[in-house]
This record gives C-alpha cells, structure tokens and sequence, in this order.
C-alpha cells in the first residue's frame, strides 16, 4: 500500500484510522506510515514524492487560490490549519487537496 491508497482509505473511514476528527493526527498517522515504508524500502515513488513535495505544493496552491503567502517554510499541516476555520474545514481541504496532488503527478 502506498500514501496515494492509505489516503483514500482515511477518507471512507477516518475514526477507523485516527479516532477524533483532528488534522493534527492525521498528519502524525501519515507521517508514521510514511516513516516505515521508507525505513522498510517498501516506499515506491508515490511515497517519497509526497513526503519530498507536498508541503511545498500545499504551500504553493494557497497562494495561488487562496492569495495568502507564508513567509516562512513550514509543512502541510501549519498551511492547511492557517486558512481553515475548522477541523472539519480543514479535513476537508486536505483530502481536496491531497486528490488534486496525486492528480498531477
């Protein structure tokens, strides 16, 4: 299973993986499940592309959509918690953004 499938499966059935509703755990839980496949070497290209590039990607579609900059490098969660209201709004985004990410790549 790469990030791409885990992904797809948090989003059916998030309290199954995660408990509350909360995108700090969920950046954690992927950040495990990342974390082992690459120290395993069962990461494939879809793993190491994610952990490598969607912070900065997440970083960058807020500009572009959202006309708001960062002036400082921080990761998905940090951005994504910036422009959200909610955890809910937020969950939202995510696998928004998560699904256009994988699209592209």
């Amino acid at each position: 299973m790469n990030i791409k499938e885990l992904i797809q499966l948090v989003k059916r059935r998030p309290g199954m993986f995660i408990g509350d509703l909360k995108l700090e755990y969920l950046y954690h839980f992927i950040n495990g499940f990342l974390f082992n496949n690459i120290s395993t070497s069962r990461a494939d290209e879809i793993d190491e592309a994610f952990k490598r590039e969607f912070h900065q990607w997440v970083r960058e579609w807020i500009k572009e959509n959202k006309n708001i900059e960062f002036d400082e490098d921080r990761n998905y969660l940090y951005y994504i918690q910036e422009v959200c209201k909610s955890q809910e709004q937020c969950f939202t985004m995510f696998f928004e953004l998560a699904e256009e990410y994988f699209k592209e790549l």
